[in-house]
């Protein structure tokens, strides 16, 4: 029966097995593109991380320093430069003036938590060797005014007797770790009398530094979230309709043509979806067309027709097939007897029954000629064995049709084949394996798919001969010479008869075994 044309959605229950479920986590789609882009992103964003959080503490520290040489610079300006030159450089008396330099440096680092200590250093005639003249520390000892300082290793320091400096990154001295800013003190001769000096705690830097790192972090792991989430929706917007097309796809591959997606999207997958819904919509009429024009000829001839739609011009070709033709015995007194509607119903139920065994053994029913049969092995589709799959076929029709009466018990027709008196129902069948033209017959507007030659006469020629030699099938030795010999064995020989209107006889063989009726399921039982 021809499929029902109404869309239907294709079941996608998680339950069912489907080509998708088949496949594991890892293997899917969805999840490689989204592992692929997120850990793209991922890496992206670690290296905008890194950049962000060094451009913060590059930053940070640059304002820093330039705080530090403004600060410290204005602190050199502020020192009284008088009080120094008149302090003897090994001074280590705290004088007044010291008293007073050490009272404005708190007032400075009271305003300014940040600072961890100011000092001045005084050179000497070595000018890696310093002498503190004043220092003040937040916590901790200070040192003392003439206090040794050796600051060989601190060429930052150094430079800052010359110009205004700080340090790129903290040092580490006898005092601790610390980033510091150094200004000249000039007298108005322009000399350099002394140097004044201020420290950050580098704990302070780390700390600021740890705000910044802590800040990035934030904003990565809240990325990384928003990422996830996103990546989930994206995979969840890829995979329902990537399920629907596959879901879809197997289904038609199943046959089920009536199977629609219904896509209701602009993006490429409704573009996809859209064209496999075409597609089965073109298969599921292709599939009506088959379906029904294999009512009216033998399927092997619609699937052949179907596969060469491109190729459908009248003309054929000449091969070696192995002609079946078979008629009902007294079938005209059965006509008459009949009422229409019986006949009819006979009709069919014997036509149906033998086109399922032709079909069965690989035969193509060509017409119905009354109650006629004809039919070749051979053609549209090629058979090697085309001889014995048609006497195999014949022997099985014979069966049927003698078990056929049966079916019809308890129905009129069964009560007229029951009458006493009443004739078996029987056929008689003719073989015969030559050479034919098989092709399109007809017009280009309207043709059928035949047999010519005179192989097919020669059948329709012996079917006849079995009312003359009492015989129910009869094969010429054409066919009989390709028949195996367990086969064969069960043919009795009639000689060489005249067939009309063929100048030479021809070797006629009847079947003289009784099958039973296992041969009608298995086309390929031998009957030896």
């Amino acid at each position: 029966m021809p499929r029902s044309s109404t869309p239907i959605q294709p079941p996608l229950s998680i339950e069912n097995s489907t080509p998708l479920n088949d496949l594991r986590l890892w293997q899917r789609y969805h999840i490689h593109l989204s592992l692929l882009y997120g850990a793209a992103v991922l890496v992206a964003m670690l290296l905008l991380g890194q950049q962000v959080y060094e451009l913060r503490v590059s930053s940070e520290l640059s304002a820093l320093q330039k705080r530090l040489v403004v600060l410290v610079t204005a602190l050199a300006d502020s020192v009284d430069v008088s009080a120094i030159e008149k302090t003897p450089l090994g001074d280590r008396e705290l004088g007044a003036a010291h008293q007073r330099m050490k009272e404005k440096f708190g007032k400075v680092m009271a305003e300014d938590d940040f600072l961890q200590s100011i000092y001045v250093f005084r050179q000497t005639n070595e000018p890696t060797q310093l002498r503190f003249f004043v220092d003040m520390v937040r916590d901790g000892e200070a040192a003392q005014p003439g206090d040794h300082y050796d600051a060989s290793t601190l060429l930052t320091l150094l430079r800052g007797f010359s110009h205004p400096v700080v340090e790129d990154q903290p040092e580490s001295d006898s005092f601790g770790t610390s980033l510091s800013g150094y200004a000249p003190i000039r007298n108005t001769a322009g000399r350099t009398v002394a140097m004044v000096g201020i420290d950050v705690d580098a704990a302070d830097i780390e700390m600021a530094k740890q705000e910044v790192l802590l800040t990035t972090v934030f904003v990565f792991g809240f990325s990384v979230i928003s990422l996830s989430v996103l990546s989930l929706l994206v995979a969840r917007n890829i995979r329902k309709p990537l399920s629907q097309i596959i879901d879809a796809a197997a289904a038609i591959s199943e046959g089920e043509y009536a199977t629609r997606i219904a896509l209701d999207r602009k993006d490429e997958f409704g573009i996809m979806g859209r064209q496999i819904d075409l597609m089965a919509a073109q298969l599921q009429q292709r599939e009506f067309i088959r379906q029904t024009f294999g009512r009216y000829v033998s399927e092997a001839v619609a699937q052949n027709l179907l596969k060469e739609s491109g190729n459908m011009g009248l003309g054929g070709e000449e091969r070696v097939v192995t002609i079946l033709f078979s008629d009902l015995k007294g079938y005209t007194s059965i006509s008459e007897n009949l009422p229409p509607v019986q006949l009819v119903k006979m009709l069919n139920d014997y036509f149906g029954a033998m086109t399922e065994i032709i079909d069965a053994h690989g035969g193509c029913v060509i017409e119905f000629l009354g109650d006629g049969i004809l039919a070749v092995f051979g053609a549209p589709q090629t058979m090697d064995d085309h001889a014995e799959k048609s006497v195999r076929c014949a022997i099985a029709m014979q069966a049927c049709l003698k078990a056929l009466p049966e079916s019809w018990r308890g129905e009129p027709l069964g009560d007229y084949f029951q009458k006493e008196g009443q004739p078996d129902f029987e056929m008689r069948i003719g073989i015969h394996t030559g050479s034919v033209v098989a092709g399109n017959l007809g017009c280009p507007a309207r043709m059928k798919y035949a047999v010519i030659g005179d192989s097919v006469n020669i059948a329709a020629r012996l079917e006849e001969m079995n009312k003359i030699l009492g015989s129910e099938t009869l094969v010429s030795g054409e066919t009989f010479r390709q028949l195996p010999v367990s086969l064969s064995a069960q043919f009795q020989p009639k000689g060489l008869q005249e067939i009309e209107g063929r100048e030479f006889g021809l070797y006629v063989f009847a079947l003289g075994a009784r099958v039973g009726l296992s041969s009608v399921t298995d086309p390929q039982h031998d009957f030896a």
